[in-house]
């Protein structure tokens, strides 16, 4: 149980802080593409996951796994890149990038780890909406690039349909889905009320906007699976406490 919710805690802060730096790139003109993406989620889990396994979860941890996991990427992005198109893929290989991508990977460690650490409603609440809505976004992104890149779009052209406003809708869509969750659980009491809230929301916004059936299932799936992630390695942490 412990390795497993290990695995959870690692993979939500991964997608939290993927997220994070998806909308801080397409929102300062960065490209963002599958294989980036997928290279960045890898380096950074298992960077996250090795520390939280054999270490553990804390605030040490968190600044260990912090530094570390975006040190990674960097030496990796800093030999990978140069066979890549610069006028279309604008990447991070910039030294200063790593001091963002820290505070970002900080973000989304210190979310997590209020959640399932804090006594305080409201540091455990922002905590939380943090921690489901922008898994939801980036499991939501990861999905519409592999759908491009499964429908035959080259890469380049992909990049180019990656815009801000692509992402801010669902993100946006996924933040107030979960607040309306936490509001629902307090005034219902009843289980399973917070999760079928949260998922209402993205699911009517992101299928007006999209008008595909099919991405507005797979939006309230990724609700769904976010809510599950978190609350299982929360468990797993107060089971080990």
């Amino acid at each position: 149980m412990k390795t497993y919710s290990n695995f959870l805690f690692s993979l939500a802060v991964t997608a939290v802080m993927n997220a994070l730096d998806m909308i801080y790139h397409l929102a300062t003109g960065w490209a963002v593409h599958l294989n980036y993406v997928a290279i960045k989620l890898t380096v950074i889990f298992l960077a996250t996951f090795m520390i939280t396994q054999f270490i553990g979860i804390g605030k040490e941890e968190g600044i260990a796994a912090s530094i570390f996991g975006p040190l990674m990427f960097y030496v990796y992005y800093v030999f990978a890149g140069p066979t890549l198109n610069r006028e279309i893929f604008r990447l991070d290989e910039q030294f200063w990038f790593i001091f963002l991508h820290i505070l970002l990977m900080m973000i989304a460690y210190f979310a997590a780890w209020n959640f399932i650490s804090s006594k305080k409603f409201w540091t455990k609440t922002v905590g939380f909406v943090i921690a489901v809505s922008f898994t939801s976004a980036a499991l939501y992104a990861l999905f519409v690039m592999i759908r491009w890149k499964s429908a035959g779009i080259e890469e380049e052209t992909a990049a180019k349909m990656m815009t801000f406003g692509f992402i801010i809708i669902p993100t946006t869509a996924y933040i107030a889905g979960s607040i309306l969750g936490v509001i629902a659980e307090r005034l219902s009491k009843k289980r399973f009320m917070d999760v079928l809230a949260a998922a209402l929301v993205p699911t009517v916004i992101i299928g007006f906007f999209t008008k595909e059936i099919s991405t507005a299932v797979f939006s309230l799936i990724f609700v769904f699976i976010s809510y599950y992630m978190v609350h299982t390695f929360k468990s797993g942490f107060m089971s080990d406490a």
